[in-house]
């Protein structure tokens, strides 16, 4: 299949670098040049890396570099050509461009992605895509090429932005849950890292992401960062702004953005967004990071 990949951070590389090793041929557009993955070919723009395509998937950092990236795909895809967005998105954003993909001929998958770069670079994503059934049916042989598995939400794209946004408000509340838990532990004299394999074990049953983050934050291994602050932010707000607008208040929401603006405004824009749980150590009298 003709594919048009457009991002090349430490996710989207990955992800491009597997679509060209399962025979796919890529053409790959990123704002800093020279980050195409082996095999693939680099265009200097967007639109010459979508034009005559199949799929153009875009797998960028925020809603305004997606809408950048999608006015050259409106103009560079072809009649009845997919636009695939695997960025973590708002709700409205989503829904605008599949009308607006819609109006050209063109076909909208929001299809956002749960996984660290390690995962991205295994081949073991979870997709959660909506959209049109005959389009989503075209991208089924790239979702099989980058995870392990799918959740389809619905033919409403902007339902699997949901679900994806829903999804990251709850890894950022376990690590806050985390963080609290694990410094309560520490000034009460037990080994956190002991309880966190605990905890792993008996309440998360060895689920990956809990384990993973609680080891993670036992440790205060803040960096390097597999998902930065800034996003972590950029996530939580997009979910308060849906819950604005379907009338649903996320209580919880309020705190952890406050946690991360607290930790941004200490200069810890590098940090994995598991360092809000520093937060919590400051606040009760301990050093962000242990040793």
């Amino acid at each position: 299949m003709r594919v048009a990949f457009c991002g090349l951070g430490r996710m989207g590389r990955a992800m491009a670098g597997n679509l060209v090793a399962v025979g796919h041929e890529v053409r790959t557009w990123n704002r800093t040049p020279g980050r195409s993955p082996p095999g693939a070919r680099e265009c200097p723009s967007a639109s010459e890396a979508a034009s005559g395509v199949e799929v153009a998937i875009t797998m960028l950092a925020d809603d305004a570099a997606v809408e950048s990236v999608s006015r050259e795909l409106f103009a560079a895809l072809p009649s009845f050509a997919v636009h695939c967005g695997m960025s973590t998105i708002s709700v409205q954003l989503s829904r605008l461009l599949s009308q607006e993909h819609a109006s050209r001929g063109q076909r909208y998958v929001a299809a956002p992605v749960f996984g660290r770069p390690e995962a991205a670079e295994a081949k073991k994503l979870w997709i959660v895509p909506a959209g049109d059934g005959e389009a989503l049916a075209r991208c089924k042989p790239l979702f099989d090429a980058l995870g392990q598995g799918t959740f389809p939400m619905g033919e409403a794209p902007e339902r699997a932005s949901l679900a994806k946004l829903c999804g990251n408000f709850v890894i950022a509340s376990l690590i806050e849950m985390l963080g609290e838990a694990l410094t309560l532990a520490e000034k009460g004299g037990l080994d956190p890292a002991r309880l966190a394999e605990a905890l792993g074990k008996i309440i998360f049953a060895g689920a990956p992401i809990a384990s993973g983050y609680a080891s993670r934050i036992a440790a205060t291994q803040f960096e390097p960062a597999g998902f930065s602050m800034p996003l972590g932010l950029k996530d939580v707000s997009l979910a308060m702004k849906a819950s604005e607008e379907l009338r649903a208040p996320l209580p919880l929401a309020s705190l952890v953005r406050d946690h991360f603006l607290a930790s941004l405004a200490k200069g810890r824009q590098q940090w994995d967004w598991a360092g809000i749980a520093a937060v919590s150590r400051e606040e009760s009298g301990l050093p962000p990071r242990r040793g």
